[in-house]
């Protein structure tokens, strides 16, 4: 078997073989199995030829009294042999089968883990779709070269090596002529090799980009239509797949067919050379009319199985490309929860200090904050308000430990964050996000998720002082509910509401709100209101404000310009600052 680049083959086939370790005894028994197979295949040629030598000429193949004594031995052997071979390659059939589909679930599980793994920072920097399309076309193609090329082809090549082995004794010359348009026909692959894989890798990234695409447009679907986009949607998916993917694949088809021609040529011209030779040897009475069908049988045996591979070469390229390609997600540094000499709390009262701290998002090499100082004490309200893209959110995710600041500390009850153990500290904290993230399952698994050992009478607790109760009853399988894809049977309201209900449940010492009774109507909002602030009572809690009439409460607001607190005090200190930020933005929210 021949690839592109060695150096590159030889790292491809090491992850393969990675994956196969874990399946050492399935492959040992499939592998015995396909040695059985392959000796069986072998030999049957053998005894085809033999079996018409012993019609032809029963005295010199087979000494016994009469003509059909020979040619029943051999058909009795023949059947018993091919008995053997056929129930092996159906024993052997099913274990492929039954191996490549547990490989096949086995990867896409470690995949998606790895993803769970990994920072946020990774995730927010990727489309998705480009990644569900790098793993489902990776776990495909591992299975693809398991059970297609690895299992199913070991068999057929170890019959030749049996075949070469008894031609060769028969009629050297005839096999060493087998032998060299074998290595004709596989020469003629590689030479193309390099420039195949090339133009594949080409393929695979357009198409991965054109996925990452289709994904981002059905998960905007809703924007698209009201745009009323579809004509100019249409337009980039058509580039996207039709000319940007699909001419690699159309060059590929044009070179991939060039060398299936000439390699058809070589099997043609291999088969009239052994009828030549053939000939001219039964002539000299050096080969017999038996052994010349068996060397047919051969020559179609001995071909048969680097047909299959040509055919599935395309195949062997791709896969190892998608799999090379999924392996550079999978080989990524996961995210380190727990660094050395972490500090182990048994649990936070929810104290923060931001001491200097500055943040370069590495991507951007822009600086989004610069110099934070604030403090926020035990059970404190706080308010973040700026105009978007100050670092507010930031912020935010400095504290959840997404990203650590360059410059500066962040302490959590005096500690160090980068010396906290991160699932810990965000097991203590719980976010209400503007953007509520619901995922297709019930009410009540949406509810508890993150509290999972929660009991149905808490979640139900956690509904009601949510206000969720009264409309997860007006549905038909109330908690059991399924709130379809990103909760699209749910108003946005009723979104918000199950999120609060989730924050509730999960009874954190720091509570972050990204303005969560935005997308809820004035009734609903006066009861959110109620149960937040009951929510918030002796908890750290931090708000990011866009409308300022909700942060009037607030034991403190923080003021972001442009990376920096620029102000920060009650909203009846601040404003009462003539020209100051946060009484210009209060002002042009109420039509001053």
């Amino acid at each position: 078997m021949i690839f592109v680049k060695k150096e590159n083959t030889i790292k491809r086939l090491k992850i393969i073989g990675k994956y196969l370790k874990k399946y050492k005894q399935d492959l040992i028994v499939l592998s015995i199995l396909g040695l059985i197979s392959a000796i069986a295949n072998g030999v049957i040629p053998y005894l085809v030829g033999k079996f018409f030598d012993a019609i032809l000429e029963p005295s010199k193949i087979f000494i016994f009294t009469t003509q059909i004594s020979a040619w029943l031995f051999f058909i009795i052997i023949w059947v018993i042999i091919k008995l053997i071979a056929d129930i092996v390659d159906w024993r052997s059939g099913i274990g492929r089968v039954c191996l490549s589909e547990i490989v096949f679930s086995d990867y896409l599980v470690r995949a998606f883990s790895k993803i769970l793994e990994l920072p946020i920072s990774f995730c927010k920097g990727q489309k998705m779709g480009d990644i569900e399309d790098r793993f489902s076309k990776a776990a495909k193609s591992l299975e693809d070269i398991i059970h297609s090329v690895i299992l199913q082809s070991t068999s057929p090549f170890l019959s030749i090596i049996i075949g070469l082995i008894i031609t060769f004794f028969i009629q050297p010359i005839l096999s060493l002529a087998l032998m060299v348009g074998i290595i004709i026909y596989v020469l003629i692959l590689s030479q193309k090799a390099s420039q195949l894989a090339e133009i594949q890798l080409k393929g695979h990234k357009a198409y991965n980009q054109a996925f990452g695409h289709a994904l981002d447009l059905l998960l905007n679907i809703q924007l698209v239509k009201q745009s009323t986009a579809e004509n100019y949607e249409r337009k980039n998916l058509f580039k996207n797949f039709r000319i940007k993917g699909a001419k690699f694949w159309q060059e590929f088809s044009k070179i991939w067919r060039g060398i299936t021609f000439s390699q058809r040529l070589i099997i043609t011209f291999t088969q009239l050379l052994i009828f030549s030779f053939s000939i001219f040897f039964i002539f000299k009475g050096e080969m017999t009319i038996g052994e010349l069908i068996m060397f047919s049988g051969y020559t179609a045996m001995f071909f048969n199985p680097f047909k299959m591979l040509a055919q599935n070469w395309q195949t062997i390229q791709n896969s190892l490309i998608a799999i090379e390609r999924a392996e550079k997600i999978l080989k990524l540094a996961p995210e380190e929860y727990i660094p050395e000499n972490a500090v182990l709390l048994s649990d936070i009262k929810g104290e923060i200090i931001f001491d200097k701290v500055e943040f370069v998002y590495k991507k951007k090499h822009q600086k989004i904050l610069e110099k934070v100082n604030f403090e926020i004490n035990q059970g404190e309200k706080v308010a973040l308000v700026g105009e978007s893209g100050m670092g507010k959110t930031t912020i935010i995710d400095l504290i959840d430990g997404y990203y650590f600041s360059q410059k500066g500390k962040i302490l959590i009850d005096g500690h160090n964050i980068k010396n906290l153990h991160l699932k810990f500290l965000r097991s203590k904290i719980a976010v209400v996000p503007q953007e509520i993230v619901l995922f297709n399952d019930t009410i009540k698994n949406n509810i508890k998720y993150g509290s999972f050992s929660a009991k149905d009478e808490k979640i139900v607790e956690a509904a009601k002082l949510a206000h969720c109760s009264e409309f997860i009853e007006r549905f038909p399988k109330k908690y059991e509910q399924v709130v379809g894809e990103r909760g699209i049977k749910l108003s946005s309201g009723q979104k918000q509401r199950i999120a609060i209900a989730r924050a509730i449940l999960r009874d954190p010492k720091i509570l972050i709100l990204d303005e969560p009774t935005s997308a809820l109507d004035a009734k609903s909002e006066k009861y959110i209101t109620e149960s937040l602030e009951k929510l918030m009572e002796n908890r750290t809690t931090i708000i990011i404000a866009h409308r300022l009439s909700t942060v009037k409460k607030a034991d403190k607001i923080l003021v972001l310009d442009k990376g920096k607190i620029v102000e920060q005090g009650r909203h009846d200190d601040l404003i009462k600052i003539k020209n100051g930020v946060y009484r210009h933005l209060y002002e042009l929210q109420i039509g001053f």
